[in-house]
């Protein structure tokens, strides 16, 4: 009798498991669906506004993910025949491709440290540059990579500063999906998203 009891304890957590795990797989296919087509919407709700109409959730992603979501972005939307580039999150973040100097490609390599602001945009300072064998001053190759680079406008480049802003609160999804940075740690390859979904 104690042996039938038990079984029906293992029944229960094995269809309890399955059930959450069910859940979990339909949530993250669905989510995915929404990611495409990516195009920039209308501007930004206020806040008393966002509260009403939209609902808000996190996500927590890995480097790998978001790795395979920006190319996915890149290849879709952004085809640049000027510049044949790719951006990556590794130990640090990594713009790299080739660009025109002197008429000839040189290769390039811009490594940056990302960091989380208030408003939920992505900063991503950059810490060091290879660009081929020339030793090129950080701003002075920033400065060629941004006027041969094709970037959404969403995206900011300051060559002053030496950083790239990624303006979350400007991008918005063709279904009204918009995303806030909560947190981004490369090393613990923990990144987590706020997700605003409209309700209607």
């Amino acid at each position: 009798m104690e042996e039938k009891s038990e079984k029906n304890r293992l029944n229960y957590w094995k269809w309890a498991f399955l059930l959450l795990l069910s859940i979990v797989l339909g949530s993250v296919i669905w989510l995915s669906s929404q990611l495409t087509p990516f195009i920039q919407g209308e501007p930004n709700l206020s806040l008393n506004e966002s509260k009403k109409e939209e609902m808000t959730f996190q996500i927590q992603a890995r480097k790998k993910d978001l790795n395979q979501l920006v190319t996915k972005y890149i290849d879709e939307e952004l085809s640049n025949k000027q510049v044949d580039f790719n951006f990556i999150l590794d130990e640090q973040a990594q713009l790299s491709g080739t660009f025109q100097l002197f008429s000839r490609d040189v290769g390039f390599s811009l490594f940056l440290d990302p960091f989380v602001m208030e408003n939920g945009n992505l900063q991503f300072k950059a810490t060091r540059i290879s660009v081929g064998a020339l030793d090129l001053p950080i701003s002075f190759a920033m400065n060629l990579i941004k006027s041969q680079l094709k970037v959404p406008e969403w995206v900011a480049i300051d060559t002053k500063k030496e950083i790239i802003v990624f303006n979350l609160n400007e991008f918005y999804l063709k279904s009204g999906m918009h995303f806030t940075a909560d947190k981004i740690d490369l090393e613990k390859d923990d990144i987590r998203l706020n997700v605003f979904l409209p309700n209607n």
